[in-house]
């Protein structure tokens, strides 16, 4: 934790140039006011938001409060995940921009470059079959980055334990969207 209380908007410009490097563990703040924020981050992204007794959006809305604080970042594993607007809409609406809302939440969930929300819905649901229910949160990680359907195809089945079990989602992925 940082010795001194140092103004909110240089934690936002840390937690930003964390999100930059692309790390993942918790970024912890204590406020000048008493009370206790926690951002968890995987690869970058903004999993997990927790600020007085609140989580997600309500914790996002309330810490726009935060005048001042200290801050620590510990690296380390992904505890938890809720959904949350993309972390670029977070970041925003944390050093004063626009307020979160219904369009940034639907921004977070959007579909790659090139790919339809039939291909997105497919490809989620063939993943759902090998890995069950975190195959959302899967989806949400990598079909953002994915360049085209391959690329995506590729990323999901990376996520697949087993490489035969990868290859039966290969190939059916290919059957229904090929």
């Amino acid at each position: 934790m940082t010795q001194e209380y140092i103004p909110f908007p240089q934690i936002v410009s840390a937690l930003t140039k964390l999100c930059e490097k692309r790390v993942t563990g918790n970024l912890f703040v204590a406020t000048k006011a008493n009370r206790s924020a926690q951002l968890i981050l995987d690869k970058g992204k903004i999993v997990f938001v927790y600020f007085f007794n609140k989580r997600g959006e309500e914790a996002l809305e309330l810490m726009s409060t935060i005048r001042a604080g200290r801050y620590r970042f510990q690296e380390g594993n992904v505890s938890r995940r809720m959904p949350l607007p993309a972390t670029e809409a977070i970041l925003k609406s944390l050093s004063g921009g626009q307020k979160l809302g219904a369009t940034d939440v639907s921004a977070s969930s959007s579909t790659a470059p090139g790919l339809s929300q039939e291909q997105k819905n497919t490809l989620e649901a063939c993943l759902a079959g090998y890995i069950g229910p975190m195959a959302g949160l899967i989806c949400e990680d990598h079909l953002g980055e994915a360049t085209d359907l391959q690329a995506a195809i590729d990323a999901l089945a990376a996520e697949i334990p087993s490489p035969a079990q990868a290859q039966k989602f290969r190939a059916m992925v290919m059957d229904k969207l090929g």
